[in-house]
């Protein structure tokens, strides 16, 4: 394949419905991802009015090639997450150094990670996944350290992960369970509606799915994606952090567990994170856990108890 000069673009992007999958490039130079999620940055890119009018549309081997001319890093950690548990502001602390890359719910990474993509089987998903992430970690400003945010919902796919990228510590982020009901209730991620990213959830019928009731489908998935996750930390090798450890629980506990050194200056630029909302910014942080759990109604809790409180307690003591 004859690939244009590439310098300074990063692939942000995964068109799925042509007749073969492309990717987008997007020209990022120097910009950093420093929004709460990938796509605020990109969006935010797209807006230059070099990127209204260039762009470049590429078959996914483009990732392969562009990544063999010039290998970039692995990354240096993975947060996984059963959702509205702290994982933006872990991430969001991260990426407050200026020498982190943190890339925060990528949709790129996740179109890898569905096994639809013209048919592909995993070795050929591991080798496009190391060379997108390889390729979004290459330092354009002296970057030294790499970090990715997946959905709540690749906790599924941690086996392949870990088989693409063996090296690299994970975190597996939960929360008080009653708390993130609540949350989640009111605004549902898009997992946690039936049939909205076509994700199959172990043991749910897709089709019961569709007639259970809201609060119970959202307590089996969020039981199905800390499962996953309480069975995956030991032979896999990752950390359980609970949310209540949080942000001290970043230095105390996280910092180590993915090779970082921080000093007290560091230290500070990324406690002044904390003093905002993790995903608007704009505002200032108000707990929240309290009026959550004053909030959460009988068959909130009946469906925490049955469900979601086992699991929680057999990852708090792996916290310990």
């Amino acid at each position: 394949m004859s690939l244009p000069d590439l310098q300074g673009w990063l692939p942000v992007g995964i068109t799925r419905h042509t007749s073969e999958p492309l990717v987008d490039w997007c020209r990022m130079g120097s910009r950093r991802f420093t929004e709460p999620f990938f796509d605020h940055s990109v969006e935010a890119a797209m807006q230059e009015p070099f990127n209204l009018l260039f762009r470049h549309q590429l078959p996914l081997d483009s990732l392969i090639e562009w990544q063999e001319r010039s290998p970039g890093p692995v990354p240096d950690g993975f947060i996984f997450h059963m959702s509205r548990c702290g994982s933006t502001l872990v991430s969001r602390m991260l990426a407050a150094l200026p020498g982190h890359i943190v890339l925060s719910e990528p949709p790129p990474l996740d179109a890898l990670l569905r096994t639809d993509l013209r048919g592909a089987d995993d070795e050929i998903r591991i080798a496009w996944l190391r060379a997108w992430v390889g390729i979004m970690g290459r330092p354009r400003n002296g970057e030294r350290g790499l970090f990715v945010k997946l959905d709540a919902w690749h906790v599924f796919d941690l086996p392949l992960l870990r088989r693409a990228f063996p090296d690299t510590p994970w975190i597996f982020l939960y929360r008080n369970p009653v708390e993130v009901m609540v949350s989640a209730i009111g605004n549902p991620g898009m997992h946690l509606v039936p049939g909205m990213i076509g994700v199959t959830v172990p043991g749910i019928d897709p089709d019961e799915a569709m007639r259970m009731p809201q609060a119970e489908y959202i307590a089996r998935v969020l039981a199905a994606v800390m499962l996953a996750g309480l069975e995956h930390l030991g032979p896999l090798g990752g950390k359980a952090i609970n949310y209540d450890s949080l942000p001290e629980g970043v230095f105390s506990s996280i910092a180590p567990h993915f090779g970082l050194s921080l000093s007290p200056a560091r230290m500070e630029a990324m406690k002044a994170v904390t003093a905002f909302h993790a995903k608007a910014p704009c505002f200032n942080f108000e707990p929240d856990s309290e009026s959550k759990r004053n909030a959460a109604g009988g068959e909130v809790t009946a469906l925490c108890a049955a469900l979601l409180n086992p699991i929680y307690e057999q990852l708090r003591k792996l916290s310990e």
